[in-house]
């Protein structure tokens, strides 16, 4: 019988990790690491303060608000590098399923961008940041939805 390989993708706001496991018995392996900075493209320039305009002189003023915060923009353009990075690696590893564990608005902000090959393989989230936990711990916080 063939094993079950499972790829783990950690991360939260800033950094992420890709780690497997090839099977029962196997433990967990480290694939890579990545930091917001090892991607290109993902500085913003912000205004301070958002814009302000008025029509005409003795005009009422308007204040423009940004839709979303400069750090909610961050996690976006981060999860998005994440997800490609992911969806990469899945591609050139023959793995059946796919465990994801970042804090509640990262997992919440994976989810909603998760391509459909990743969706379909998703089989577990945790609402957990590992990306600090050395490799020898991992199973330990995996164990009630990975079998190593």
């Amino acid at each position: 019988m063939k094993p079950v390989r499972t790829m783990i993708l950690m991360a939260s706001e800033s950094r992420m990790r890709l780690a497997e496991n090839a099977g029962v018995g196997k433990g967990v392996s480290e694939l890579l690491t990545r930091d917001a900075t090892d991607f290109e493209g993902l500085s913003h320039g912000y205004a301070d303060a958002p814009g302000r305009g008025q029509a005409a002189p003795g005009m009422a003023g308007h204040g423009v608000d940004r839709t979303t915060s400069e750090r909610e923009q961050a996690r976006d353009a981060f999860a998005d590098k994440v997800l490609e990075t992911t969806l990469e690696h899945w591609r050139s590893g023959s793995y059946d399923r796919l465990i994801v564990a970042a804090p509640p608005r990262m997992l919440g902000t994976l989810r909603a961008a998760l391509p459909a090959p990743l969706v379909s393989a998703l089989s577990a989230d945790l609402d957990k940041d590992l990306t600090k936990l050395p490799v020898i711990d991992l199973p330990r916080h995996l164990e009630s939805v990975l079998a190593v």
